[in-house]
């Protein structure tokens, strides 16, 4: 029997939770229709919706010139074919008014060289602004895009496709409905045009950016090619990026407002560098920036004023002429500091810029005595200051909020994705009204999701913002975003990050122009967790996406009566499944393995297999480190006998294709006759806790624990392992067996 499924989603989609162990962050299936007073209207369930086809060969392709498409989000590589299977005509894409949009295509691998032409629209009344672009290759990934002209002549490669992007800017009061198109390729003597069509949903999305990001870039990096400083800007704004520094060439700092010989009252007055031109002076680039007077009149979400001096050090060593001493500060030197925070306070609230501003106070405290100086520091701020919001890279946690010297909380946890602790920081929310960023590292693991590698799926970048609603995190960092540009243009990545950000907005809008809370079942989460779960359990289909985010669209703009949620069928039937973790070739040795009247499949660390339609993915894959066991102990049957585990406590995804359906999964996690009572064990199952960081005993070495939940999206995601929040290490999790039983 053959488990393989072309098109298959990782991601969970809606459920309903019976657990005996705790579920906090579980969400149900009960969806509202979109609203426009900020809040959720009539509850409707969601109606599932199919993969539909992205991903195809065109019909107008020729002998000579293979044509073929497939989505943005496919970043594909030097050996990508086009498609078996029946070819289709022509190349469709959907949009909101005000959003952007690209459509790509594949020509090749063939001799010569092809010009672009485009036929003009239909029913356009406000001009349609079109951009065209060339793919290029970086370590066999399609990574860079280069501007090209209508009527340029594309090389084509007999080694490998050449992709071209079309980028549609749909104007804010587009006709809603269909327009067509079409693409003239002149082919040496062939002449090929290729129907385009366009639907422009009934709705825009909003001018203002609802989800958030930090990104460290270079605006003088993008002004190199003739760019000025606002046309930069422009662009991240487009792309609903928001750098750091939102108010380069100025900004807030200490040493331009207040200890500098620039200001006539050093160290006694804020100055807002009045003798400065406009383009030079924070007096005039914040209300421009931050709140978009005389720009776009909707400005960056969050701006960040000032940050720490470098990783290991917060404050600058002398400031005012007084010297810091430790971290901590000298009492004068503190003093020194709150006049400066009192006034810059000040200055935020009479000029409105206080809700937006934010000081970037500490980077990742490494230690016992950071997270008191993080604690002390934040104390410090908000004696002085506030109103001013602070930020730390740090995931919420209580050696910091709960310090002995005296509760203090961030405004913003911009937290590791790794490190991320949804118990804690879903507390703090609920609690303190205090916001979750997530950031990524060059060396996040599989299964999380990682934009910053080149070799990557393209749905790395564009699943952010789907994962972070379900987590309940509302923005994303990351100090290197420089190289999603290329030679100050931006690449494929930078563009995917663009289109993610735009589905969140999709998904605003369907919440009733609101975030998601924390302890609430929003209107979109059943659609959300349909693709993603959450960081480590996410759609792998750009197919699949593509098909959610259309019919999503149709549902804001009400032709469509229900939310949808993706649903995927597969090759393997809706039965009972049991699973035994152990070495296949090891103990129990039985074959077939039979349990309590069960037969038992056999699986070890087994990468996963889309021909299987099971495995694991994580950081040790193929390597020693992942162990396999078996305890010959009585009172024990042969599943709770033989286990495996990460020997360094790593966090791995095992995924198990199932039909649609309603199943109770139960999970045996521990070793028979052997309590590891310093080692808590940590399962999720599409995104809920089932083992809550829970450590075995001697009266129970294996634990047994169960939820009842709807798999529609073609797959069951369980991570196991990781690091606990009990012991702030990495822990073992002894992975024993795994029932997937369907339920009326």
């Amino acid at each position: 029997m053959s488990f393989s499924k072309a098109l298959l989603c990782l991601g969970c989609v809606v459920f309903t939770v019976s657990c005996d162990s705790s579920d906090e962050g579980a969400q149900g299936d009960a969806t509202a229709a979109p609203s426009t007073d900020g809040g959720a209207a009539e509850v409707i369930p969601p109606r599932p919706v199919a993969v539909g086809a992205y991903t195809y060969a065109l019909s107008e392709a020729t002998a000579s010139l293979p044509l073929w498409t497939t989505p943005t989000a496919n970043k594909i590589t030097t050996g990508a074919r086009a498609p078996e299977g029946d070819p289709i005509s022509g190349l469709s894409l959907s949009a909101a008014g005000g959003e952007v949009e690209p459509i790509q295509w594949v020509m090749g691998p063939a001799e010569g060289a092809v010009t672009v032409e485009l036929m003009p629209f239909e029913g356009f009344d406000a001009p349609l602004r079109v951009e065209l672009t060339r793919g290029g290759y970086v370590e066999g990934w399609l990574e860079t895009l280069t501007p090209i002209e209508f009527g340029d002549e594309v090389p084509l490669s007999a080694d490998h496709g050449v992709p071209i992007w079309l980028t549609l800017y749909v104007p804010r009061g587009a006709a809603a409905g269909e327009h067509r198109g079409a693409i003239k390729l002149t082919h040496g003597d062939e002449i090929i045009t290729i129907p385009l069509r366009l639907y422009v949903f009934d709705f825009e999305i909003p001018s203002a950016i609802h989800f958030a990001s930090q990104i460290n870039i270079s605006i003088a990096g993008l002004m190199e090619g003739g760019r000025s400083e606002e046309a930069a800007k422009d662009l991240l704004f487009e792309h609903r990026l928001t750098p750091k520094s939102v108010t380069w060439p100025s900004g807030f700092s200490w040493g331009i407002t207040w200890d500098s010989d620039r200001n006539p009252d050093r160290c006694e007055a804020f100055t807002d560098e009045p003798d400065e031109g406009a383009a030079y002076a924070i007096g005039q680039l914040a209300p421009k920036y931050i709140l978009g007077e005389g720009w776009n009149g909707v400005g960056f979400p969050n701006a960040m004023l000032f940050q720490f001096v470098d990783n290991s050090t917060p404050r600058p060593e002398r400031f005012c002429e007084v010297e810091r001493g430790d971290h901590r500060g000298a009492d004068a030197y503190n003093r020194a500091w709150s006049a400066w925070l009192g006034q810059l306070n000040g200055y935020l609230v009479e000029h409105g810029l206080a809700e937006r501003a934010y000081y970037y106070v500490q980077n990742e405290p490494q230690s016992a005595e950071d997270e008191a100086l993080a604690a002390h520091l934040c104390r410090l701020t908000k004696a002085a200051a506030p109103d001013l919001r602070i930020a730390v890279s740090e995931e919420p946690k209580p050696s910091i909020a709960e310090d002995p010297g005296g509760a203090c909380g961030y405004d913003i946890w911009i937290a590791h994705v790794r490190a991320y602790e949804e118990g804690y920081a879903w507390r703090r929310q609920r609690e303190h009204g205090e916001q979750i960023w997530l950031y990524s590292l060059d060396h996040d693991p599989a299964p999380y999701f990682n934009p910053t590698r080149v070799d990557g799926l393209g749905l790395h970048a564009r699943i952010i913002p789907w994962a972070s609603w379900s987590h309940r995190a509302r923005g994303w960092a990351y100090y290197d975003a420089g190289r999603f540009f290329h030679e100050a243009q931006p690449g494929v990545r930078a563009e995917l990050l663009r289109e993610g950000f735009e589905d969140y907005e999709y998904l605003w809008l369907a919440n009733g122009g609101a975030h998601p809370r924390v302890d609430e079942t929003s209107a979109m989460d059943a659609t959300v967790r349909s693709v993603a779960a959450g960081m480590t359990s996410w759609t792998k289909s750009p197919d699949a996406l593509m098909s959610l985010r259309h019919e999503l669209g149709l549902f804001i703009e009400g032709s469509r009566e229900a939310p949808p949620r993706l649903e995927i069928e597969v090759d393997r039937p809706l039965s009972a499944y049991y699973i035994n973790f152990q070495d296949p070739e090891g103990e129990p040795t039985a074959e077939p393995l039979i349990i309590n009247g069960h037969q038992y499949l056999k699986i070890g660390w087994t990468p996963y297999d889309e021909a299987l339609g099971y495995g694991w993915s994580g950081e040790h894959m193929g390597t020693n480190i992942l162990m396999e066991g078996y305890r010959e102990e009585a009172g024990f049957n042969e599943a709770e006998r033989s286990y495996i585990y990460d020997d360094y406590g790593r966090d791995n995804l095992f995924e198990f294709t199932l039909a649609p359906g309603t199943y109770e999964v139960t999970v045996g996690v521990g070793m028979a006759g052997r309590a590891y009572e310093g080692q808590p064990h940590q399962v999720s199952i599409e995104g809920v806790t089932v083992v809550d960081d829970e450590p075995t005993t001697p009266g129970e070495t294996v634990l047994r624990r169960s939820i009842t939940l709807e798999i529609t999206d073609g797959s069951l995601s369980m991570l196991a392992g990781g690091r606990s929040p009990s012991i702030d290490d990495w822990s073992y999790t002894f992975m024993a067996y795994l029932e997937i039983v369907p339920v009326e």
